[in-house]
C-alpha cells in the first residue's frame, strides 16, 4: 500500500513539474490591474510601424554635405526613381515635365529628381521628399527656370549646380521654418547649391560675386530675388527685385556693392 501511494505521489509531482515547464508565464499586472500572457503575446517590431516617409529615408551612415541632405540620396536619380515607383503622382510627374518642356524647351528643364525636391526637413516634418506642385502653380515656375537656364548658360553658375528645394506646401513650409510669404509656396523659387563647394570655398566666393554682379546689372529686368545662406545654398526667384544674406557673403567686390547700406 505504501509502495502504491509512493508511486502515485511521484507521478503527481512529475505531472506538476511538467505542467510548470509548459505553462505560459505571466508578466506583472499592467496599469489597469489585468495580467497578460507573455508567452502568447507578440510585439510588432518598431520597424513594421514605419511611415512611408521613414521607409524612404536615406541611411544615416551617409555623410551630410553642406546643404544638409545626405550624399547620393535625396535629389539623386536613383532615390527619386525609387520614390516614383511607389508614388501615386507618376502621371502628374510626366504631365508636369511635358508642360515645362513645351513652354521652355527640353534643354531648359532641369532633371525632375532635382525640380521636385521639397525641403531639407521633409522627413522630420512628416512629408515626402518630392512633390508635384498644384497645376494652378505650374506657370509660376517658368520665369525662374528661364533665369536659372540663363545663369548656367552664361556661366554665372557652374554647369554642375544642382537644385535642392523647390515647391513647399504651406504646412511643410511652416514646419521647415520658411517665411510666411515664402515664394516656395507659390512654386516660383528654387534653392540651388554646388555640390563640391564648401561654405568657405574660394570658388563659392567667386560664384557669389558673379551672381551679385548679375543682380546689379540685370536683376531688375529679371525681377530677381537673390538670397545667400550660411550653408552655401543660394535662393533664386523672379517675384521681386531684392536681396538678402549680406552676413553670408564671402566678400567679393560686387557683393559688397550689392549689399552696401545693409
Amino acid at each position: 500500500m505504501n509502495k502504491k501511494h509512493g508511486l502515485v505521489s511521484a507521478l503527481a509531482v512529475a505531472m506538476v513539474l511538467a505542467g510548470c515547464a509548459s505553462a505560459p508565464t505571466y508578466s506583472p499586472s499592467n496599469s489597469n490591474g489585468s495580467q497578460s500572457l507573455s508567452k502568447h503575446t507578440s510585439h510588432t517590431p518598431k520597424s513594421a510601424h514605419k511611415t512611408s516617409a521613414q521607409m524612404a529615408a536615406p541611411s544615416q551612415n551617409h555623410s551630410h554635405n553642406a546643404f544638409g541632405v545626405i550624399d547620393g540620396q535625396v535629389g539623386s536619380a536613383a532615390h527619386f526613381n525609387q520614390w516614383l515607383a511607389n508614388s501615386a503622382q507618376q502621371s502628374d510627374v510626366a504631365k508636369y515635365q511635358q508642360y515645362l518642356a513645351q513652354q521652355l524647351g527640353v534643354a531648359a528643364v532641369p532633371p525632375m529628381h532635382e525640380l521636385l525636391t521639397t525641403a531639407r526637413s521633409w522627413l522630420v516634418c512628416g512629408f515626402a521628399p518630392y512633390q508635384v506642385p498644384p497645376e494652378t502653380l505650374w506657370s509660376s515656375m517658368l520665369p525662374t527656370l528661364r533665369l536659372y537656364h540663363a545663369l548656367k548658360t552664361q556661366a554665372v553658375l557652374p554647369a554642375h549646380t544642382q537644385i535642392r528645394s523647390v515647391y513647399r506646401n504651406p504646412a511643410l513650409n511652416e514646419c521647415a521654418g520658411g517665411a510666411p510669404s515664402s515664394k516656395h509656396m507659390a512654386n516660383s523659387a528654387i534653392d540651388v547649391w554646388i555640390p563640391d563647394y564648401a561654405p568657405d570655398d574660394p570658388r563659392l566666393a567667386a560664384t557669389q560675386d558673379a551672381l551679385c554682379q548679375f543682380w546689379l546689372v540685370h536683376g531688375e529686368r529679371w525681377n530677381l530675388g537673390l538670397g545667400l545662406y550660411a550653408t552655401g545654398a543660394i535662393h533664386l526667384d523672379t517675384q521681386g527685385y531684392r536681396k538678402w544674406g549680406a552676413q553670408h557673403s564671402l566678400g567679393g567686390a560686387a557683393c559688397q556693392q550689392m549689399f552696401a547700406g545693409q
